[in-house]
């Protein structure tokens, strides 16, 4: 190299070190360890369990739509096709990293006039040529690298936003389950509670066919059994809703599911305390928080890509070719043509929209930045709340159990005075009407326990297969 491009040389060798904007740093969150809800509530701080929680609970049918859904969803399938195209466009952002080559060639015969021509401009004429062309800006000021370092967060956000339609397409699906099989055991419950209901019909009847009582008993008994029955279609159509959406969830049609969901099975509860790890664990593991994260570390390197462009360009450029009057003779050494050169470009003024768009990119960070504390406190605020529902709901259940056999031995005693005609029917029918309120609440309270503990794992962010493992068959 001539001692006359030594200094040139290493000037750009100093400037290619040179990255703009700020380098990016996690930002660091302090809060208290402890859940407040932990108090009198059915979960522990012991770490959450790793394996996917719904194979706690037994139920071979909830794993396998589960298993279904993560690999057929609709939804599922434009978050993984979003990650795809964040992996593209990293490539495209990779690409200044590198220089363009373009190849050209042409061909052409000419006649020009013998009146108006002059020495060789006259007669008729070919022209030959090719050449190759390459082009490469260098990245003086690290804009490629910040370009490169938004994109791969990108990514990132891109995955993060993945797991979060995942945890609510799985929390969907299993609170849809629950609720219909809780719904089939209210339909069974007030299928007996009308054959109750017709046994005191029955018990009226006899009392007033005896005399012991008035045909308004009889009518009052005959009403409350129609008004059970009454309630029959609606709770059909609305176990029919849930297995609907069971199907489309999983990528099917809505009745696909409908004979596989038809048969009532058990409500499959879950264990008393559920492990939920430290507060802070949920920082970790719930995706919109990863999100908002990544999300800002794009941000923050696009400031850099902004200031970037506040400087000069660089670039290279060379060209090696080949042009000739006969084909045949391309590519000889007489006809070889070569340049090399460089080119500077500098936005001396554009209007102030240069420095504006590092105004912009600033504006951009701060707003990410307060996106991910929103991120932060709404989801401290879910889990607390999914936290305090859920174990206030065990014990709700417990004193629905309680007073279901308190009611059943106050109905108990009330059908025997009853018959004995110690009470007149009201008694009675105040004695049913309460027992059957408690069944029907302690199936709502257990539907809940189900479904809150849904809710809680997605509030959690845990419980989880690493995304590959799980859609794996469905996206080689």
């Amino acid at each position: 190299m001539s001692r006359h491009y030594l200094p040139c040389a290493l000037l750009l060798l100093g400037l290619s070190g040179c990255v703009l904007g700020p380098d990016y740093q996690r930002p660091e969150s302090s809060y208290d360890e402890q859940w407040q809800s932990q108090l009198n509530t059915s979960v522990s701080s012991q770490p959450a369990q790793a394996e996917v929680w719904w194979q706690q609970l037994n139920d071979p049918l909830l794993s396998e739509l589960i298993k279904g859904a993560m690999q057929q969803n609709r939804d599922l399938a434009v978050a993984l096709a979003n990650i795809e195209r964040a992996r593209a466009l990293r490539r495209v952002a990779g690409s200044g990293y590198y220089p363009t080559l373009d190849a050209s060639g042409s061909g052409s015969r000419s006649r020009f006039s013998r009146q108006t021509g002059f020495g060789a401009n006259t007669g008729t004429r070919n022209t030959f040529s090719a050449s190759l062309d390459a082009s490469w800006e260098l990245d003086l000021f690290g804009r490629t690298r910040r370009a490169v370092e938004a994109a791969d967060a990108q990514i990132q956000a891109s995955e993060a936003v993945q797991q979060g339609m995942m945890l609510s397409v799985v929390a969907e699906l299993a609170t849809s389950y629950f609720e219909a099989r809780g719904l089939q055991r209210q339909l069974a419950v007030t299928e007996r509670d009308i054959e109750l209901l017709s046994e005191v019909e029955e018990i009226a009847r006899a009392q007033s066919e005896l005399g012991v009582t008035t045909e308004l008993d009889l009518t009052r008994a005959r009403g409350e059994r129609e008004t059970y029955e009454a309630s029959l279609p609606n709770l059909e159509a609305e176990i029919a809703a849930r297995i609907y959406r069971i199907s489309v969830l999983t990528g099917q049609s809505p009745e696909f599911h409908a004979k596989a969901l038809r048969e009532s099975r058990p409500l499959p509860m879950p264990p008393d305390a559920v492990p939920v790890g430290l507060r802070s664990d949920i920082l970790k593991r719930r995706p919109d928080v990863q999100q908002a994260e990544r999300e800002l570390a794009a941000a923050t390197a696009g400031i850099g890509v902004a200031k970037a462009d506040l400087f000069p360009k660089f670039s290279l450029t060379g060209s090696i070719g080949s042009s000739a009057r006969v084909f045949s003779d391309l590519f000889t050494p007489a006809t070889l043509t070569r340049t090399i050169g460089g080119a500077l470009g500098w936005p001396v003024f554009a209007g102030g929209s240069l420095t504006a768009g590092v105004d912009v990119a600033e504006a951009d960070t701060r707003a990410a930045f307060a996106r991910y504390e929103q991120s932060v406190l709404l989801a401290l605020e879910d889990g607390e709340a999914s936290l305090m529902r859920y174990g206030k709901e065990w014990q709700t259940l417990k004193r629905l159990q309680s007073a279901e056999a308190t009611r059943q031995q106050a109905f108990e005693i009330a059908r025997l005075r009853y018959e004995a005609g110690e009470e007149n029917f009201l008694v009675i029918l105040d004695a049913e009407r309460a027992l059957i309120a408690t069944r029907n609440d302690i199936i709502s309270s257990e539907t809940r326990i189900l479904t809150g503990l849904a809710q809680l794992y997605k509030a959690l962010g845990g419980g989880w297969q690493p995304v590959d493992e799980v859609l794996g068959e469905a996206h080689p």
